[in-house]
């Protein structure tokens, strides 16, 4: 809608600009005031005045005598429409009263003026009308719209043991033996992501288990290996195990070393093969893992929606985060 023109007497002629600070109060109305004093305001209502979300709105009728009713056209050809409870009624420069004066109540008439309008009465109506923005979204429009993206997305895990869910998604653990994750894969997502940042108190390895339902599965189904270059020696083969009742996720040889790593997780939700691969960057010191590769591959077909984390020997405190590429 097009800006609602103001203008200032300058003591000759009405212009569009002037002092900011009038001597006499603001004039609201359709046309210029015939008798302005310098400095004055004139603000031409025959345009709405926009206000935020709603729509500003003044109608002028003008009495033939006898009215009790007002709706329709008003003396500028505006046709009448409020919002019932946010009207204000002036008739002849008064207030009217809202129940006591005057009826409104569908938004498109007013009744029960009493006492009847007698001719040459000027009766206004000011009212907030809802104003609807064009070509904007809603916010299940906007939820719709994030749901179907197709890309990597933090998944936040419905439960945690050992360990505290962050506001944006990501799980953290101090000195714990064991942190469990559920809830977190679903049938939304094929694959996912986990990136986890570890440091354990042991020289030992970090395991891990599938999980279903809240509780680990620990049959013997586990395949897993690992193989990479170590700073000082080169080129390692770090163990390959088959039928084992974990595997290995990150491995270690130093106190408190810490291990950075990030995996795919292969259909852990399915009914199918799962399994991860990844790569792992363990530092303590000088020595440091490069490259080192970890592999699992689970012997079954069991829908997974969780896993576990758990050192060998001794504890661990870290952070892990959780990403599904949506399919």
């Amino acid at each position: 809608m097009a800006a609602v023109p103001i203008y200032v007497w300058n003591g000759t002629a009405w212009q569009e600009t002037g002092p900011t600070i009038p001597e006499n109060p603001i004039k609201y109305q359709a046309s210029a005031p015939t008798s302005p004093s310098t400095g004055d305001i004139w603000v031409d209502s025959d345009g709405d005045v926009t206000t935020g979300s709603q729509q500003f709105q003044r109608f002028r009728f003008v009495a033939s005598g006898g009215e009790t009713t007002i709706s329709g056209a008003d003396a500028n050809g505006a046709v009448l429409a409020y919002t019932a409870g946010l009207e204000q009624v002036i008739l002849n420069g008064a207030v009217l009263v809202r129940g006591h004066d005057y009826t409104a109540t569908n938004g498109t008439t007013i009744t029960g003026l009493s006492p009847a309008l007698v001719a040459n009465d000027v009766l206004e109506v000011f009212s907030f009308i809802a104003f609807t923005v064009a070509n904007t979204y809603t916010q299940s429009q906007v939820d719709g719209l994030l749901d179907s993206y197709i890309g990597l997305r933090l998944i936040t895990p419905s439960s945690v043991v050992g360990g505290t869910i962050g506001t944006s998604g990501a799980v953290t653990f101090t000195g714990v033996s064991t942190v469990s994750l559920n809830g977190c894969f679903t049938s939304t997502y094929d694959n996912y992501e986990i990136v986890s940042n570890i440091v354990s108190t042991n020289d030992t390895d970090i395991k891990f288990r599938w999980r279903v339902g809240g509780a680990d599965n620990s049959s013997a189904n586990y395949s897993w290996t690992q193989a990479g270059t170590f700073a000082a020696t080169g080129t390692f083969a770090g163990g390959a195990t088959n039928n084992d009742t974990s595997a290995r996720f990150a491995s270690s040889n130093a106190v408190n070393s810490q291990k950075f790593g990030k995996y795919t997780f292969f259909n852990p939700f399915a009914t199918a093969t799962s399994g991860y691969s990844g790569t792992q960057t363990y530092s303590s010191g000088t020595a440091n893992y490069n490259g080192s590769v970890m592999g699992l591959g689970f012997n079954g077909t069991t829908s997974f929606d969780g896993f576990t984390l758990f050192p060998a020997a001794g504890t661990m405190t870290g952070t892990i985060r959780v990403y599904g590429y949506k399919n």
